[in-house]
């Protein structure tokens, strides 16, 4: 198979429904795309290319070390995302573990005052800001257990297996050194986001595509806010699977039914 070009991937993307001035979160894997001429960068430049001068184009950054470094501490979700972080001309929200970067013209908006924020994913976040600005979420040969937003409905709908972690200070923190910091309503263990696939697809929140091998999901925030919050109201543990075997998961049944139980 011949290398794929950035001009490749800017026609499967607008193909995809992207277009100049979207607002956009991708999650991403490199490998699944094919032999990519010019690697990260390349797809990075696309995605920048069909958003334009516009438009806004954040990663997922996560960082699971403590004290967080954002200047320094590298995503822990794949080179694509690692290599926009590196980029000049990039901002990365600040707050440990599920931070985000961005580049564009709505990209100091996005980040802005994540470290105010209550929760990591709730109000006041990028995830949230995400859906209010009306912006998209790419998953890039990745499937919709990588959809890190999907915490941020788990968020607002105050979720009963959600947890508080306390953490040392990150290091933009004035005097970090010996301080904590609470993080509520943290998102730990595991999920069952696959089951939502069909519910975005057949209430047409999603654009399917291919980006050369790669299968690519094209989602309308606002909806999947809309569709995910309906059914975490109806069934409050849609997002947790039913395997004996998740210890995780059997926990969130228990805490659900000793909550209803109330």
């Amino acid at each position: 198979m011949k290398p794929i070009t950035k001009q490749d991937i800017v026609f499967a993307l607008k193909l995809g429904g992207i277009k100049e001035g979207d607002i956009v979160l991708m999650h991403s894997a490199l490998s699944s795309i094919g032999k990519v001429e010019g690697g990260a960068d390349t797809v990075i430049d696309a995605v920048l290319e069909a958003v334009g001068d516009s438009g806004t184009f954040a990663v997922s950054t996560m960082a699971f070390n403590h004290p967080f470094d954002p200047e320094n501490d590298r995503s822990t979700v794949g080179i694509i995302s690692e290599t926009h972080r590196l980029r000049k001309n990039s901002i990365r929200s600040l707050r440990p573990v599920h931070c985000i970067n961005a580049i564009g013209a709505k990209a100091e908006e996005l980040t802005r005052d994540h470290d105010k924020c209550e929760t990591n994913c709730g109000y006041g976040s990028p995830y949230l800001k995400l859906k209010e600005m009306g912006g998209k979420i790419i998953m890039l040969g990745v499937d919709m257990n990588r959809n890190t937003t999907l915490h941020a409905i788990e968020d607002i709908m105050d979720s009963v297996y959600l947890e508080n972690r306390v953490v040392p200070a990150p290091k933009y923190v004035e005097n970090y050194e010996g301080k904590t910091m609470e993080i509520n309503k943290f998102c730990p263990g595991h999920r069952d986001f696959l089951s939502f696939t069909p519910v975005l697809r057949r209430e047409g929140a999603l654009i399917e595509t291919l980006v050369g091998n790669a299968a690519a999901k094209i989602i309308d925030a606002k909806k999947m806010f809309e569709l995910g919050e309906k059914l975490l109201a109806e069934k409050p543990l849609f997002f947790m699977c039913e395997n004996e075997q998740c210890s995780y998961c059997n926990n969130a049944h228990k805490l659900q039914a000793e909550k209803d139980a109330k």
